[in-house]
């Protein structure tokens, strides 16, 4: 059949007629006033369109009458593009133009501010609407850019480095708080949806984790220095098979071009129980893969506590606190209020610091005495010569050579520690302090090896206490004492909990924020406005499940399904070959390491000879 050709018109007729009006892809039904209504309040109640039409006044230049009026408010393109975010549609101009012009009811255009704005005296169709609405979020996004940019070709490194110096003399640092300020308050309209009665029972303890997200495009950055990427804004996020930064980018084994989203989760108070809120994302950040990491979570815990929010645990992996100066990160955090919950780098594990005579073994204060089997045990078991078993029983050991705090932290920060030996509860009974050496406490751990004369400092010498400053072991101090049973459990707790709301929001079905074709605005500013959305809806899929939950049945049968969640969960939990989040896969590793150094030769099957036949006939 001939298909170069034009059809006949009879044949372009028939297709016209037998094809169904609309479209086959995405949602085009109508969209329901009562949704219009709740996402316009959603919208209203977090004030970012009222601050972006503000901030556009204060930075307009000229104050004459201007041109004609606006046909599209900023409040109404927030609003279309979060009604796509809500229903898991792709974040497209063309398809926020689509839901003005055909799929919203009278009522729906009245709220928005589009009822009876004709073109050539007719109503709009869907096409009408795509340049309006373009020039209408276009708008609020350059008043929030701190990185504006041409982004229609590939740039040479010079135009790359001119855009930047532009940025910095247009206030691009004003801007960025703008930026993050908007998208913190989206999910902050979030939070305030939970009802008071459950508000109240969180105590400010949040995970937080980065997760890339890739830039759209097919081919990242271009290779070569002649020219940069489109998205020039965005980085490459290298790991080799154990999660780490290889030294040769060839040996990666997961690339990706794009950006970090940083979280920081809601968590549960107590761990060993099931939650009684919501556990939403309470604070979001944007930056290039591997810079920023600490900027960019600090930045998230100062947002959440200046919102009035409590402050509680602050959790993260050993890319935050172990990495991290304590300038940048624990300190700041710890002058919030914050309780720094961390894992350990194997060169961070072992006497690594102290005070006043004090030894700091993995974050927490010790005798000097405490036997060296003691101070090396998490050592000991990373390197395999000692078992879990044995690590846990040596943890508990540690616990009596530990200093008590006498008080809470004063103003400052500062916390009076008192001598394992000393005062009322002390787990040690020491030669240097009379009062511990009396009737035999089989309770007590005996200290053999006191300092000497001479060599003693304050911890041995002061009869009640030690006032411990903020600043001392900063780097490395936590507030639980590292590997035992309690940290275990709030630390794992807190991990799976941030990383399954990763994978919550990365579910293709739903929000899918790592897929990059359903998000294709240019520049990191749109991207981390079209993220942020998609969290917002994230949060909003939480909230209806725990309505949800706290709503279907009889009070009887909501603790049922609670008692069988919470058995499932400890099960789980309890599994011998389970890994946990500060295990690193270890074992597996080092299995892997072995296979790799002494490789199997592969094995050949004997192929028995075969006799030759006579030919037919």
């Amino acid at each position: 059949m001939n298909t170069t050709h034009p059809a006949e018109p009879e044949t372009l007729e028939n297709l016209w007629q037998s094809v169904p009006r609309g479209r086959f892809v995405g949602n085009h039904s109508q969209i329901s006033n009562e949704q219009v209504r709740f996402i316009a309040n959603l919208i209203d109640s977090s004030g970012i369109a009222v601050q972006i039409d503000a901030w556009q006044t204060e930075d307009r230049k000229k104050t004459g009458s201007g041109g004609r009026p606006r046909l599209v408010q900023t409040r109404t393109a927030l609003i279309l593009l979060m009604l796509l975010s809500s229903e898991h549609s792709a974040l497209f101009v063309g398809e926020m133009a689509i839901i003005a012009g055909e799929r919203l009811s009278n009522a729906s255009l009245r709220e928005l501010g589009l009822w009876g704005l004709t073109k050539q005296g007719k109503s709009r169709k869907a096409q009408d609407w795509f340049w309006p609405l373009w020039h209408a979020l276009h708008r609020a996004l350059r008043t929030i850019d701190p990185k504006p940019g041409q982004r229609r070709k590939f740039p040479t490194p010079e135009e790359i480095l001119e855009t930047i110096r532009q940025r910095e003399e247009d206030g691009a640092q004003l801007k960025q708080a703008r930026l993050d300020w908007v998208c913190n308050q989206l999910l902050e309209a979030t939070l305030r949806l939970v009802p008071e009665v459950f508000r109240s029972q969180w105590a400010g303890d949040l995970c937080v984790d980065a997760s890339v997200v890739p830039a759209f495009g097919k081919r990242g950055a271009p290779w070569g220095n002649k020219h940069g990427a489109v998205e020039y804004d965005a980085g490459w996020y290298r790991r080799d098979s154990r999660h780490n930064v290889p030294n040769d980018p060839k040996k990666a084994k997961t690339t990706v071009f794009g950006w970090d989203v940083t979280l920081a989760v809601q968590t549960n108070n107590k761990p060993e129980s099931l939650p009684t809120y919501p556990l939403l994302v309470a604070g979001i950040s944007f930056s290039i893969p591997g810079t920023e990491l600490i900027q960019a979570a600090r930045g998230i815990f100062e947002s959440v506590a200046e919102r009035g929010h409590p402050v509680g645990r602050a959790t993260g992996d050993r890319g935050y606190a172990a990495g991290a100066k304590e300038d940048d990160y624990q300190l700041p955090l710890r002058a919030l209020g914050y309780k720094i919950y961390t894992d350990y780098r194997d060169d961070q594990l072992g006497k690594k610091d102290g005070y006043a005579g004090a030894i700091q073994v993995e974050g927490a204060l010790y005798c000097p005495s405490m036997p060296a089997m003691l101070v090396s045990a998490t050592t000991d078991m990373r390197a395999g010569t000692i078992d879990k078993k044995t690590w846990r029983l040596r943890i508990i050991e540690r616990r009596k050579y530990m200093l008590r705090p006498k008080s809470q932290p004063d103003s400052r920060g500062s916390v009076a520690m008192m001598c394992p030996a000393r005062g009322p509860g002390a787990t040690a009974a020491c030669p240097l302090v009379e009062t511990s050496c009396g009737a035999v406490d089989d309770s007590k751990v005996t200290i053999f090896n006191p300092p000497v004369e001479g060599r003693r400092d304050s911890i041995c010498t002061n009869s009640r206490s030690v006032t411990v400053p903020i600043e001392a072991g900063a780097k490395l101090a936590q507030d639980i004492q590292y590997g035992s049973a309690d940290w275990e459990t709030i630390y794992s707790h807190d991990r799976n909990t941030v990383e399954g709301t990763n994978g919550f929001l990365k579910d293709g079905a739903h929000e899918g924020i790592d897929i990059p074709s359903r998000r294709r605005l240019r520049g990191s500013t749109a991207q981390f406005l079209l993220i942020a959305m998609l969290v917002v809806t994230g949060n909003l899929r939480k909230l209806q499940k725990f309505r949800d939950d706290m709503t279907q049945g009889t009070p009887e049968e909501l603790d049922t399904r609670k008692a069988t969640k919470l058995a499932t969960r400890l099960k789980r939990h309890n599994k011998k070959n389970r890994i946990a989040p500060w295990d690193s896969f270890i074992a597996k590793n080092k299995a892997d390491d072995k296979a790799a150094a002494n490789p199997k030769p592969a094995r050949h099957r004997k192929r028995s000879a075969k006799k030759p036949t006579a030919p037919p006939g």
